[in-house]
């Protein structure tokens, strides 16, 4: 993959950037919450009146080229909004009431955010590997996998990171009971998998899984508690 990088840098063009931008659920505002920047930066980077900057073309192509669907359900990935307080960014992350199981399992709503979260867009920037738009926060419901997650845990999740291969953690995975919260390893030499719970005392490892036997959500990336009552 390192070697077709280089190429397709080369041959990004702002006429390239705007041919992308006119495709459905593609828009001006949409790539500047992905580049973190206000939409006018981006609206100068198109007229020509601002460089587009290396850094910044993964960031441009994985939103150009990120499907319009999430990962394991219908949902679009509505870019997040986002705010200036002060002199930094902040994007408005959804909330949903879905649990993710650190247990036996629940299934998620496909429902609206039930609220919004502001995470600063340059930490994000650094923990997250692809488009704001596929960061959800999500509740741990159940014990499997403490004293890493607990019960009530928010967990920050990102979609864009579904190849568990490419970096072990602690992924969300859907199966037949629900969504799971489950530690993820890739065996580099045969790409069998293993789920394992961190509650190991209470709840048994699979090993040597094929990778169609699971469907990866994302991975966990972040996680907030309550302390006390």
């Amino acid at each position: 993959m390192r070697t077709g990088a280089p190429r397709r840098i080369a041959m990004l063009t702002i006429a390239q950037i705007r041919e992308g931008l006119a495709r459905p659920g593609k828009s001006q505002k949409g790539l500047a919450a992905a580049m973190g920047v206000d939409t006018s930066t981006v609206s100068r980077l198109l007229a020509g009146k601002r460089p587009l900057r290396a850094h910044e073309i993964p960031v441009i192509l994985g939103y150009l080229e990120a499907g319009s669907a999430a990962a394991g359900g219908g949902r679009c990935r509505a870019m997040p909004e986002i705010v200036q307080i002060g002199g930094d960014r902040f994007a408005m992350l959804p909330v949903y009431d879905a649990m993710v199981s650190a247990g036996p399992g629940a299934e998620a709503e496909e429902t609206p955010p039930a609220t919004r979260i502001a995470f600063r867009v340059d930490w994000l920037k650094r923990v997250a590997r692809g488009n704001l738009g596929d960061l959800v926060v999500l509740t741990v419901d159940g014990d499997s996998m403490e004293p890493t997650l607990r019960q009530g845990d928010s967990v920050l999740v990102d979609m864009g990171q579904q190849r568990p291969g490419q970096k072990d953690g602690i992924y969300v995975i859907r199966t037949d009971g629900g969504l799971q919260a489950k530690r993820v390893a890739v065996n580099p030499t045969n790409g069998r998998v293993s789920v394992i719970s961190d509650n190991k005392d209470l709840y048994p490892a699979f090993v040597d899984l094929s990778p169609a036997e699971i469907q990866v959500i994302g991975r966990v990336i972040w996680l907030g508690r309550q302390v006390g009552t």
